[in-house]
């Protein structure tokens, strides 16, 4: 690290990116507690004056309910569910243009495979029942908005179809048309076979794709993670990389698995990086390399993360290993450029400092000498003199004799 450059703060520990379903949670709780407060008021014959519902108190999310679901049993789906929904989503500008429109598909609920406000709504919502909903900016594509012809990361598209509406901005409002027709609890991984889940992972590892594309670089860490608990091996499935590196041979099917979770490994450091968290960027490339120690992108991201933590050594190590792997790719060429100069001013920083210790700085030839030492070489001087001046004059005297 180069002197003055301000400290790096590894996000990796930080409680806000681990855990980053807490902040969805919490206002699933609040959203949950609003809507208690409202049923208690329609119990007592308090009726709003308006038939939408506000779920979080900010006027962000508003509910109208179509059609009445099933309350015989008072059950909701709860996180991770498998939910069975359709819905419509369009501008609420008076346009009302469409922007997206599925039937009966089903998602991980609290995945973000659909836009937040959905997942919000649904976990207040009863079997069979239908909704409208309004959406602010926020819950819906946020900042960064949607231009026409951009992905709509659609569940279960690897290369999903292109928005082709109206350009969606950071201040437009969406309006929903949501069903649940039911839900199902997430059956243990262990039980699926492999075909399913390489299914489920790689459709996971697609939307987190696309919330990277987006710059919601946390949202996409939450898909990776759910994606590698699908592509996990079992007991008695993957083995252990060889030392050589390579993967002791297996089934096609079970090789498939051990590709992509690898792949989601190497976008997931990709994605810790960019939020800050290098210990965890670093453990997810580390893992690639155990099997793949030539795997050029985690070669590449790996120097990236040790250039970012102040590890200029370890990162050339690594950027002339990509370089290796991939000898005419642009980004590893560039990232190894980067690092021989980091490298090259650590070293010149170095030799000034060992220098300095030393005391065996020299002023360059046209620098001008300090007043002090030209004060120190003037006594010198002088004391030399008054030397000499005294030595002639003992001789003097002695001659005299």
């Amino acid at each position: 690290m180069s002197e003055g450059e301000p400290t790096l703060i590894d996000k990796s520990e930080s409680s806000s990116f681990e855990d980053l379903a807490s902040a969805a949670a919490h206002e699933i709780e609040e959203a949950k507690l609003a809507e208690a407060a409202f049923s208690e008021k329609e119990k007592h014959g308090d009726k709003p004056v308006e038939e939408w519902q506000d779920v979080l108190g900010s006027g962000a999310l508003l509910k109208k309910i179509l059609k009445a679901g099933d309350e015989s049993d008072g059950s909701r789906p709860q996180r991770t569910d498998i939910c069975r929904i359709t819905y419509e989503l369009k501008l609420r500008d008076g346009s009302q243009d469409l922007v997206e429109k599925r039937d009966h598909i089903k998602i991980y609920l609290g995945d973000n495979e659909v836009l937040q406000a959905l997942d919000l709504a649904l976990t207040l919502m009863y079997k069979g029942e239908v909704c409208l909903l309004q959406i602010a900016p926020r819950f819906a594509y946020g900042e960064t908005g949607l231009k026409p012809g951009e992905s709509l990361g659609l569940v279960g598209e690897v290369n999903g179809a292109k928005y082709e509406g109206t350009p969606i901005d950071a201040d437009t409002w969406l309006e929903a048309r949501l069903e649940l027709h039911d839900w199902t609890e997430e059956p243990d991984h262990e039980t699926l076979p492999i075909a399913e889940r390489m299914e489920i992972g790689t459709r996971r590892r697609c939307r987190g794709n696309w919330w990277y594309g987006r710059g919601e670089a946390q949202l996409a860490v939450q898909l990776y993670r759910r994606a590698l608990d699908v592509l996990d091996e079992s007991e008695g499935g993957i083995t252990d990389p060889t030392p050589s590196g390579d993967v002791t041979p297996t089934s096609d099917s079970l090789h498939a698995l051990l590709e992509e979770r690898l792949r989601v490994y190497n976008n997931m450091a990709a994605a810790q990086l960019k939020a800050g968290a290098y210990d965890a960027a670093l453990q997810a490339v580390t893992r690639v390399l155990t099997c793949q120690p030539t795997n050029a992108k985690a070669l590449y991201r790996k120097s990236r993360i040790l250039s970012a933590v102040g590890r200029a050594g370890e990162a050339l190590e690594a950027a002339r290993a990509a370089a290796r792997a991939a000898p005419a790719d642009g980004a590893v060429r560039s990232e190894l450029a980067s690092c021989e100069r980091q490298r090259a001013r650590d070293r010149s920083l170095e030799r000034r400092l060992a220098r300095r210790m030393l005391g065996t700085d020299e002023p360059a030839p046209d620098s001008k000498p300090s007043t002090a030492k030209m004060l120190m070489w003037g006594s010198l001087l002088l004391s030399l003199l008054v030397g000499v001046a005294s030595v002639l004059v003992y001789r003097y005297k002695m001659q005299s004799q």
